[in-house]
């Protein structure tokens, strides 16, 4: 099931086009538009030499792409004819920013009116932040995640850019849920999301420890303040993740490894004696002690025995190979034009009723392939066409 193919959405993204990916996943209709000397900068992400990289494979797949270049006049009124024919509209950039080009919400919501307008940006469009250069990594640290991240000596990043696609996530959210309400009214809205907003509103550990233990929460590794074993253990041939949750599944996951006396010493059989007074040091070096002395299988058998959180830290290559990643078609074959056949993320929402074709998503246009045939449905003329790419406008 697609349940989105009745939506047409303008990507204006450059460099963090995800949020408008997930409409595309879910079967809308995505026009990529797109500078006309390069095009997006995701597509050379991950490239040799001139050649584009696999991330843009991944980012715009199941899109449409034109070439448009909205610094020129002529672009900005073809824009604002699109407009008319579109839901929604994504850009990552300032409404400040497009103001400047006679594209802000006011000036296009007078070519649609129920036009959603969605807009990200690093910090928000106000205050003191909102024009600052940003990455995720600062993002992350501004946001106070960076912080409480790691281990006592140092900071770290997570594996991945978290913030910039979870705060896509809220901005899809957000534009669906202004999408909802102009059915109702007529009358589309602006809907803004910042980075710094999104790994802010996450974090729980705020309310955890500032607000409810009246401490800040500091750093510990793979631990957490309140609820322990929390960690990665090495055994034989590997990590090993185990989380704790509960005094019951403690007591389970220790008679199950035949270590009786974790669930009978009060020092750790119960919480908050186990998790905040014990763990770290003492326990902690036992259960390091444990693992070392078994396998991954035997340490994963255990924990399915108890049922209690526990799995191998998983290799990439591991991932592909799992049933259960095939089971949930986590993983889909794309034929690329450029980069043949890519293995790439499936769809994390399920639908009842979806079929195998459900999952067929289409490949990442080539930069401009569908530029003569929006402007034709503009009624723009081959000898206008022409004209505008001799200007550089597409």
């Amino acid at each position: 099931m697609k349940p989105l193919c009745s939506l047409k959405v303008l990507d204006l993204t450059d460099g963090n086009p995800y949020a408008a990916s997930m409409f595309a996943d879910y079967g809308a209709q995505v026009l990529k538009i797109e500078n006309p000397h390069g095009g997006d900068s995701i597509r050379k992400r991950g490239a040799m030499d001139e050649e584009e990289g696999i991330y843009q494979a991944f980012y715009n797949r199941g899109k449409k792409s034109m070439t448009l270049d909205i610094k020129k006049k002529t672009g900005q009124d073809v824009l604002k004819r699109l407009v008319s024919q579109f839901d929604m509209l994504v850009v990552n950039k300032s409404e400040e920013q497009m103001e400047k080009l006679g594209l802000g919400y006011e000036a296009l919501k007078a070519q649609n009116q129920r036009l959603i307008y969605g807009v990200l940006t690093p910090y928000g469009e106000s205050g003191p932040w909102k024009d600052m250069p940003d990455y995720d990594l600062l993002i992350n640290s501004r946001s106070g995640l960076q912080e409480k991240t790691g281990f006592p000596e140092r900071p770290t990043k997570f594996g991945f850019p978290l913030a910039y696609i979870y705060s896509s996530w809220h901005l899809s959210a957000g534009m669906l849920a202004a999408y909802l309400n102009a059915q109702e009214t007529g009358e589309g809205m602006k809907v803004s999301v910042s980075v710094w907003h999104t790994m802010v509103s996450l974090d729980d550990t705020f309310v955890e420890g500032l607000l409810g233990m009246n401490t800040l929460p500091k750093r510990i590794g793979n631990g957490f303040p309140t609820t322990n074993p929390t960690d990665t253990f090495r055994c034989k041939d590997g990590w090993f993740s185990l989380s704790i949750g509960s005094d019951t599944q403690w007591i389970s996951f220790a008679k199950c490894a035949g270590k009786d006396v974790w669930a009978e010493d009060p020092r750790y059989a119960h919480d908050p004696a186990r998790s905040m007074e014990n763990y770290f040091g003492d326990l902690d070096q036992q259960l390091r002690d444990y693992f070392a002395t078994i396998t991954i299988k035997e340490a994963d058998m255990i924990c399915r025995e108890a049922m209690v959180p526990g799995g191998p830290c998983n290799t990439f290559q591991e991932l592909v190979n799992d049933a259960q990643v095939a089971e949930r078609n986590m993983l889909i074959h794309i034929n690329d034009p450029k980069a043949g056949d890519t293995l790439q993320i499936g769809k994390a929402a399920k639908f009842t009723g979806d079929t195998e074709e459900d999952n067929v998503i289409a490949p990442a246009p080539a930069l401009g392939a569908d530029t003569q045939d929006c402007l034709a449905g503009l009624g723009i003329s081959q000898e206008q066409m022409e004209h505008m790419k001799a200007e550089g406008i597409i």
